[in-house]
């Protein structure tokens, strides 16, 4: 293939905390409350813009949607339903819920998930009706 032929790509941004690996672990992190529950934030906006990573234990989850953030829900323990735009769906662990922006959803039962937000946006991309 030629140069002129090759597709064109997006230049790999230089932003310094795109150009560093990360390597962290879940038990040195505090768990704070959250609006599904109790988080740990492994990976926030602070590390990178490109994706938020949190580990959470369902409880109590409040209905929200997000303006801008795709999220991805991958159960890794347990199981119970996840609601979006109101209707229930049973998932259990192995499951990975894609949830676009604009969707309402809520969970509830006993779960451990592993949750990323793309872009990395963090709270101030939560919406409550």
């Amino acid at each position: 293939m030629t140069t002129e032929n090759r597709p064109k790509t997006t230049p790999i941004p230089t932003d310094d905390k795109l150009r560093q690996a990360i390597i962290r672990n879940l038990a040195d992190f505090e768990q704070e409350r959250g609006v599904c529950g109790f988080r740990r934030r492994l990976i926030t906006s602070d590390d990178t813009h490109v994706a938020n990573v949190s580990h959470l234990v369902i409880d109590d989850s409040k209905e929200h949607w997000h303006e801008r953030m795709t999220e991805f829900y991958y159960v890794l323990t347990g199981g119970g339903d996840m609601y979006l735009d109101g209707a229930k769906h049973p998932i259990k662990a192995g499951d990975i819920v894609v949830i676009p922006p604009g969707v309402r959803h809520t969970s509830e039962g006993e779960m451990e998930v592993l949750i990323v937000g793309a872009p990395a946006l963090e709270t101030e991309d939560i919406r409550f009706d």
